[in-house]
């Protein structure tokens, strides 16, 4: 009965830790950033004014995921997201495929990213005459940010909570931190509510 009682503590142990899995994995060194994405005064000079849009990323854990809406796909032309600011030459971050109805998301890696003084994220347009090397000049939707320094604190910058709830892309959304939060609680209550399913068990097993 003993055997029995750690095997069942063992399994509801692992079965708590996969909650942090795939879809729910701690990300280190600081939280996800939130940055909303507007037709911005300076910057924007292409494209509908109306449309909108996140970005959510980590430079320490090396992705990015892109929400947009109101943004209708346009003959001849892609969506780009890329990264700009700062000293060095822009990032391209992904493309980003829009259905019919304006709406798009990818998530990738930020596997070349090279520097973190970025300070501004931007959606362009590239069309038949943009150059292959390089950020077009078409200009959609961007949003500035700060970066999260190593105590925990941002620099001045606007970094942005959600903005109002986007539609329903058909990929699965990145979890926010309070869910990864959330994920942790559980696999601590399931730990703790394994060891006292054990210690019963043995207490049972012990003679009078």
């Amino acid at each position: 009965m003993r055997r029995l009682a750690f095997a069942v503590a063992g399994l509801l142990a692992l079965g708590g830790l996969g909650l942090l899995g795939p879809g729910g994995e701690a990300r280190a060194n600081g939280v996800p950033q939130l940055v909303k994405l507007t037709y911005l005064p300076g910057i924007s000079n292409w494209g509908p004014q109306d449309a909108e849009g996140v970005l959510e990323f980590s430079f320490a854990e090396a992705y990015a995921r892109i929400d947009v809406k109101n943004l209708p796909p346009q003959t001849g032309y892609t969506y780009e997201g890329w990264l700009t600011g700062g000293a060095g030459s822009p990032f391209k971050v992904a493309v980003i495929p829009v259905s019919a109805a304006g709406v798009g998301a990818v998530e990738t890696k930020l596997t070349e990213l090279a520097r973190y003084d970025y300070n501004t994220f931007v959606v362009v347009a590239r069309g038949p005459a943009a150059p292959e090397s390089g950020m077009p000049q078409e200009k959609s939707i961007a949003g500035r940010f700060a970066v999260i320094q190593d105590n925990g604190t941002p620099r001045p910058g606007d970094v942005s909570a959600r903005p109002a709830t986007l539609p329903n892309t058909g990929q699965p959304a990145a979890g926010s931190a309070r869910e990864r939060l959330g994920r942790t609680f559980m696999v601590v209550l399931v730990t703790a509510g394994a060891a006292i399913l054990a210690i019963r068990f043995i207490r049972r097993e012990r003679p009078a």
